[in-house]
């Protein structure tokens, strides 16, 4: 496949692009500012803000899937608003320029944060249950997990407006190496803000290519919790809710030290692994 790589200069965009020239495929540089040349093998780069229609069509055009990274990555770069404006609109671009050109394979990295979690302003966050699957009730109270929930509902639409649309919404965690985020996660408000969560930044890159290699594998637009299914404590897991947060409901799956997120969707639907 020809796959375009949209934030392609950024961390996760690097990592993908690398791994998309390991796995065979050709792959589209897609950045907001001119890069540099690099040695990824059968890789072009073109320039396109994505929120720019017209520039984002045509730096899509003879793509086969599309791998959607381009953000603003966190709160606190930018106003609220210019995030939540950047964020939608970019999104947008992505998904109606691939229906008009016709392509049908689309990642787009969305957030954990998209429930509302570790941004939100109203804290501390009241969780409905735990562990959080992709059904989890989503209650973002900022503007960055915000847009990341409504670019999730523009995926919806549009797999329904282009029939025969893929699009895999990655709901992805922290990305930050083990040794990293066992060191920032030593304090305790870090850590329990987190829900002791994270995901390794190849593992994050893997999601991202199968989403589109596996899009036969699913129909319309689906959302996948992409995390690390352990916990960097090595107490137990229903312990651990039921110290720090008493009052939300406990259901099957978080014995031992599993994750605080399910990730059995990733892997039966892409067959994803964490691995590190």
């Amino acid at each position: 496949m020809k796959i375009a790589v949209t934030g392609a200069q950024g961390c996760l965009g690097k990592d993908v692009v690398r791994l998309c020239a390991a796995a065979g495929h050709s792959t589209v540089q897609i950045d907001r500012v001119e890069a540099p040349p690099n040695d990824i093998p059968n890789s072009e780069i073109r320039t396109a803000d994505a929120t720019d229609y017209d520039a984002m069509l045509e730096a899509l055009r003879g793509c086969d899937a599309l791998i959607h990274l381009a953000s603003v990555p966190r709160p606190g770069i930018l106003p609220e608003a210019v995030t939540y404006g950047n964020n939608v609109q970019s999104s947008f671009n992505g998904f109606r320029a691939c229906g008009e050109l016709g392509i049908k394979r689309i990642c787009y990295a969305s957030s954990i944060n998209a429930i509302g979690l570790v941004f939100s302003h109203i804290l501390p966050v009241k969780y409905a249950y735990f562990p959080i699957d992709e059904d989890y009730p989503a209650n973002p109270t900022d503007g960055y997990s915000l847009a990341k929930l409504g670019s999730e509902m523009q995926a919806k639409a549009f797999a329904n407006w282009f029939p025969g649309t893929k699009i895999a919404c990655l709901r992805l965690h922290w990305i930050i190496q083990r040794e990293q985020v066992m060191e920032y996660q030593k304090g305790e408000e870090c850590a329990v803000e987190n829900l002791w969560g994270y995901v390794e930044p190849a593992a994050a890159a893997r999601a991202c290519l199968l989403a589109v290699e596996q899009a036969h594998q699913f129909e319309g637009h689906q959302i996948f919790n992409i995390a690390n299914p352990r916990t960097t404590s090595t107490e137990d897991s229903t312990a651990l809710a039921r110290k720090y947060f008493p009052d939300v409901e406990i259901k099957d799956g978080l014995d031992g030290n599993r994750g605080f997120w399910t990730v059995h969707k990733a892997e039966t639907l892409l067959g994803w692994e964490h691995g590190e």
